[in-house]
């Protein structure tokens, strides 16, 4: 049966006739981010809901059997309206579980075991988000193409497909930052499954974009030869839809918490920034671009002056307000292209790619500025603080030099007043009161 899913829609619809797994359902969804939760007690109850809106929807979760609808009436309903479906029940035959396959839900799921719950809850959550993930299907024939494209379509994916490995690899090269998973078959003319998934992997790591290999003609020693050119599993034609489903969200799911772990290894928890982690993998590897380019590259640090006096007078839960609240303002002022860090405490570091002292200058300003023009109300009390800043645009043999010089930039700004900018000269290893 045909879906159109709705990209738009933040709204979930709980049709449940049992108060309490509804009230326990309807609360943890709500829980997740964005989303809102319609409850409905029967099949009437979820007409009505429609009927006020049904493009706020983007899923719906339904007990398979109602007062008004005891035979799963309200299955075939709701999906006629374009809406996936979850299935709760309390038990399915096999002849049913067929039934409900081939109307095209999404999955079934058993209501009476309470850890089942939150299995729903993930569900709801993994559709949500699969909006902003791209899935690549690779296949020469145009019907299995289509047969995939109609599976991942129930699950909110972003499509794309190619006909053959040449047209991946350009999709893959115009909009391979929107594309999460690739699904490939094995024998196609031109360039087979394993070539292609070579040549991905020359560009693309495992905890970057997910790959599923497929054949039609599975063995060992295929799944093997695919598994070693890179590939992140393999699934033999033709599968169960279900297998089929928890491979695909499995996998993403797994590169989802990598990529979640590698950026909660990479940035400050309270301010979001990046961390000085970050910064000496990165920006080292921008300083030596602009050694090998004749790039400019500025690094800028920057201190909170009178730091202390915040934590002591307002605790330091008034403090990372404070902080919260500058890196901010600074991400606000700060280019795309920059890098911008929690250096340490109250301290903040930026690496600035082409610019020279000049333009370097003006950006830390631009930056001491932002801060001076804050205004920060704790316990009913509004103060001021305001910004040193060191900066240098010489390169050094290193990042690490650069850091040091830019340090000794930001000690004379504090030494010589506070609430100034001071660079370090091109050539020389003085500083220079900027501002």
């Amino acid at each position: 049966m045909p879906q159109t899913y709705r990209e738009t829609g933040h709204h979930v619809l709980v049709v449940e006739d049992s108060r309490s797994v509804a009230g326990l359902l309807a609360n943890k969804i709500a829980e997740l981010p964005d989303l809102q939760v319609r409850v409905a007690g029967s099949l009437g109850e979820a007409k009505a809901a429609l009927e006020e809106g049904a493009e706020q929807f983007f899923l719906a979760v339904l007990d398979l059997n109602l007062p008004d609808a005891p035979d799963g009436e309200v299955v075939p309903w709701v999906l006629d309206q374009g809406i996936p479906v979850l299935v709760l029940t309390a038990g399915v035959s096999d002849d049913e579980r067929d039934r409900l396959i081939d109307l095209g839900i999404i999955d079934y799921i058993n209501k009476d075991n309470l850890s089942e719950i939150d299995h729903v809850v993930r569900s709801v959550g993994r559709i949500h988000r699969n909006r902003n993930i791209g899935v690549l299907v690779v296949d020469d024939s145009t019907s299995a193409r289509a047969y995939l494209m109609a599976l991942l379509h129930r699950y909110g994916y972003r499509l794309l497909e190619a006909k053959d490995g040449q047209s991946a690899l350009k999709l893959l090269e115009e909009r391979g930052d929107q594309i999460h998973l690739m699904l490939c078959d094995q024998h196609m003319p031109g360039m087979d499954g394993i070539t292609l998934i070579t040549r991905v992997r020359q560009r693309y790591c495992r905890t970057r974009l997910c790959i599923i290999g497929m054949s039609n003609h599975g063995s060992g020693i295929l799944s093997a030869r695919q598994l070693k050119a890179g590939a992140n599993d393999f699934i033999t034609r033709p599968f169960l839809e279900e297998e089929f489903f928890v491979r695909v969200n499995q996998n993403v799911a797994l590169i989802e918490l990598i990529q979640e772990m590698e950026s909660a290894a990479n940035h400050d928890p309270l301010t979001s920034l990046f961390n000085r982690r970050y910064l000496a993998d990165a920006g080292q590897m921008l300083h030596e671009a602009a050694r090998r380019g004749g790039r400019g590259l500025g690094v800028i640090l920057m201190d909170l002056d009178f730091f202390k006096h915040i934590n002591d007078r307002f605790g330091h839960f008034g403090g990372d307000e404070v902080l919260t609240q500058v890196a901010k303002a600074l991400k606000a002022r700060a280019r795309a292209s920059d890098i911008l860090v929690r250096y340490g405490g109250e301290e903040f570091c930026l690496v600035a790619q082409d610019v020279d002292q000049k333009a370097a200058i003006a950006l830390a300003d631009s930056l001491r500025q932002a801060v001076a023009s804050m205004e920060f109300c704790l316990d009913s009390e509004c103060v001021k603080l305001t910004l040193s800043v060191g900066v240098t645009t010489r390169l050094g043999s290193s990042l690490e030099q650069m850091l040091h010089d830019a340090d000794n930039a930001l000690y004379q700004a504090k030494e010589s007043g506070r609430n100034r900018v001071v660079a370090t000269p091109v050539t020389d290893s003085g500083a220079q009161d900027r501002t």
